[in-house]
């Protein structure tokens, strides 16, 4: 329940609305500045500057959120509603005393649908393979028929799964990945070079073990697991080097345990490593911006992930010609 506080500067008229500083958008564009919101008085990373954002949405006080060349987030009001904003924020301050964070390196997993847009795709081509065993023969990851030319396979492979256990293990253990991906940065931006880097290890197993036949989603997640490595890497302080590589290394032995004891490891094993170092090279590609202040999901996004679906439909219409 709202207490008044000793300070009267602090004072607010009314009420709070309920839940008012709890809920932020799904989707949201880039906030244009208005002419006449001048004066920043916060920065921040995104999340905490779209909390503010949503303080003064609530009291009416006009402002706006931008992104400043170094890659703060700021808020800017006009100059005669600075007073009120500023206490605003310091109530808000007061009554959520965890609100500064610099920023989450692997935060408690929470809902999060990003990931089923991408999980889609292996969902959907997997279901048709079930339904018509057909398509396995034409997309499966044959080491002989990438070698002569058959690029599509390194693609439509990742789609495909031998059974219902090794359907439902890849795709669960894939939400948790990207779901933790996706609070760092839109999967969107990252999700094209996490496919590319699972492509590149069906290739480079391919080409040390010329008799192999693999399918399945695993090399994206570990893939995945990589990015997902990397991108801890770069937002850990620089001050202690080891503490910096812990989340390479917790990466590495969790793909060793994951194949020792295993028949089927002469094939999973090298895709995992491969998919994973692929993947901890694709974790550079975003800037470092973004991981450290944040980016939200805009039109770009949308795009983005239509693009995608478009590829995966081409690689199979090849694969089905």
């Amino acid at each position: 329940m709202y207490r008044p506080l000793s300070n009267p500067i602090l004072q607010r008229e009314g009420k709070r609305p309920e839940n008012a500083w709890s809920i932020t958008p799904l989707f949201a564009e880039k906030p244009k500045i208005k002419p006449d919101a001048k004066t920043c008085i916060e920065q921040g990373i995104l999340r905490i500057i779209k909390d503010f954002s949503l303080v003064l949405s609530s009291q009416n006080i006009k402002h706006a959120v931008l992104q400043n060349d170094l890659g703060p987030w700021e808020i800017h009001v006009n100059e005669t509603d600075i007073c009120a904003a500023q206490n605003q924020i310091a109530l808000y301050k007061q009554e959520n005393p965890n609100w500064e964070r610099e920023f989450i390196t692997l935060p408690i997993l929470k809902p999060n649908v990003q990931p089923l847009w991408f999980l889609l795709i292996p969902a959907v081509c997997t279901l048709f393979q079930f339904s018509n065993y057909g398509i396995k023969d034409f997309g499966i990851a044959n080491a002989g028929r990438i070698l002569k030319g058959e690029w599509w396979r390194l693609f439509t492979a990742q789609t495909l799964h031998a059974d219902n256990y090794h359907f439902a293990s890849n795709l669960l253990s894939g939400f948790f990945v990207f779901s933790l991906i996706s609070f760092k940065m839109p999967l969107s931006r990252i999700a094209p070079f996490i496919v590319l880097a699972a492509a590149l290890a069906n290739l480079e197993t391919a080409f040390i073990m010329k008799d192999y036949f693999s399918l399945g989603f695993s090399s994206t997640v570990f893939a995945g697991l990589g990015t997902l490595a990397t991108l801890e890497v770069r937002v850990l302080k620089k001050e202690n080097l080891y503490r910096r590589l812990v989340p390479w290394f917790a990466v590495f032995l969790l793909t060793v345990f994951l194949g020792v004891g295993d028949e089927t490891a002469k094939v999973d094993v090298p895709g995992h490593f491969f998919g994973l170092i692929m993947g901890t090279i694709a974790g550079f590609i975003p800037p470092k911006k973004w991981l450290r202040w944040g980016e939200p999901l805009g039109k770009f996004d949308v795009f983005a992930v239509l693009a995608l679906y478009a590829f995966f439909a081409l690689v199979w219409v090849f694969a089905m010609r």
